[in-house]
């Protein structure tokens, strides 16, 4: 633990979060915009809960690719005690992160600029990805600031070098990624590994120990189990988007699949496997999340739902935020293929609403929290074995049988999907719950002051 500072009067938290599209209401899809958003935005509610104000900092100067509505100045917050502040570099278009590195030095200085003319003051700097830490190294030396300031990568070049296929990395610029976090490190007060794997890739291959842990939490109230009759309204929405009546989606068992539309999410590899699971279990439905503006990859999984002839045991799904705690709580099993995960929110999310998860052995949350103990070895496919935990069964990447088996296994067992549910859920809550997580990162931050979270927040 480092120790204790006092807060100012005003208890001012200023976060980076750079690259993406970051609104208070996160918009799934948009270019590099996801997890990490809504990550920034829970970590800011339950700061707000501890008595700070927040100010985000997003690269703004170009218009919302949806609305066209300009990006710039200040949104704030309902609570009046946070704010989304947008710098800009001059540049009036999006930057994918990959090539934000030369607009660094102009967002930094802008960003000086901006809180020195409105006089703000914060105890904490808390930077996310290794361009907002960019950022806020290059804001410590213009500002002198003696504020602590924390970096949450989210993930790590290493460990996606790792994990990606080499044709890619040099479109991805990983190696000048690398070059840039390790330079980072002597220049911060200290990281956050948000799960295991990116803790154990800090020290294999950066030499370096990331003193503080916050993964992605929930926030109960939001994702918790439910009735079919408390989600009347997703069953009509499910219906719009079927050939079925709420009535027979009902009775149907519905295999879920909530991400951005990417190739690592290995959608193909869930659609393969659930072209066999419907010959085993003919009840079975597939509800994916597939956007139509993510181009090659949408069109691919069209086309191979389309093939595999598909089309009415699959829905469709685009941007389904407001819906989505019911369509967790409508599934029987959550499953995600994915094989590039920093932790693993949806799995998490749908564990929180006491769903079952199967998952990939490349989604930290399933393969080192959901699975308990000492899972089940089960006979699976070319991949290898399944491992059966309490709350999940995890899958050798890119094994569509495995996927199928395992998907077969829980949808034609009640009493197993009822138990690793309720385990599930055992597991995330309250350990994995932002009101939870955060005051353990405050206290460790010596930043916790006396003040308390709402108990009512989990």
């Amino acid at each position: 633990m480092t120790e204790r500072r006092d807060p100012s009067p005003d208890r001012h938290i200023l976060m980076i979060t750079n690259h993406g599209v970051h609104e208070w209401q996160v918009t799934p899809g948009l270019p590099d915009t996801g997890g990490q958003n809504v990550y920034v935005n829970q970590l800011t509610e339950a700061l707000l809960e501890s008595g700070y104000r927040v100010t985000i900092v997003n690269r703004g100067g170009y218009p919302h690719p949806l609305t066209g509505a300009a990006r710039s100045g200040v949104v704030d917050h309902s609570s009046g005690r946070a704010r989304i502040l947008y710098i800009e570099d001059g540049t009036p278009s999006f930057v994918r992160k990959e090539d934000m590195d030369e607009h660094l030095p102009h967002l930094a200085a802008d960003l000086h600029h901006k809180l020195v003319e409105e006089g703000v003051e914060y105890d904490l700097l808390i930077s996310h990805y290794w361009d907002g830490a960019k950022i806020g190294v290059a804001l410590d030396e213009l500002a002198h600031s003696e504020a602590p300031h924390i970096w949450v990568p989210h993930s790590l070049g290493a460990l996606k070098k790792r994990n990606s296929d080499p044709s890619t990395w040099a479109n991805l610029r990983i190696d000048e990624r690398i070059v840039n976090e390790r330079a980072l490190l002597g220049r911060i007060d200290g990281a956050v590994a948000t799960s295991s794997a990116i803790r154990d890739t800090f020290v294999e291959d950066y030499g370096y120990q990331a003193r503080y842990f916050l993964p992605p939490c929930v926030d109960p109230a939001r994702y918790h189990a439910r009735s079919q009759d408390d989600c009347a309204a997703t069953w009509d929405f499910l219906t719009e988007r079927s050939p079925y009546s709420a009535s027979e989606l009902r009775r149907r068992k519905i295999v879920l699949e909530i991400s951005r539309t990417d190739r690592t999410k290995r959608k193909d590899v869930l659609i393969q496997a659930f072209a066999q699971v419907r010959e085993l279990v003919p009840e079975s439905l597939l509800v994916v999340a597939l956007d139509d503006r993510a181009g090659d990859p949408y069109e691919e999984a069209v086309a191979l739902i389309r093939e595999l002839d598909l089309e009415r045991d699959v829905v469709i799904l685009g941007s389904v935020w407001e819906q989505l705690p019911c369509l967790y709580a409508a599934a029987a099993v959550y499953c995600t293929p994915s094989v590039m995960e920093g932790f693993g929110m949806s799995a998490q999310e749908a564990a929180a609403t006491a769903v079952p998860v199967v998952a990939s052995n490349l989604v930290p949350f399933a393969a080192e929290y959901l699975l308990g103990g000492v899972p089940k070895r089960v006979h699976g496919g070319p991949g290898g074995d399944l491992q059966v935990g309490e709350g999940a069964i995890v899958v050798p990447a890119d094994d569509v049988y495995g996927f199928a088996r395992a998907l077969t296994l829980l949808l034609n067992d009640d009493a197993l999907r009822d138990r690793m549910g309720r385990a599930a859920l055992g597991t995330t809550v309250p350990y994995f719950t932002w009101a939870h997580r955060t005051r353990d990162l405050l206290d460790d931050l010596g930043l916790a002051g006396d003040t308390e979270p709402d108990a009512s927040a989990g």
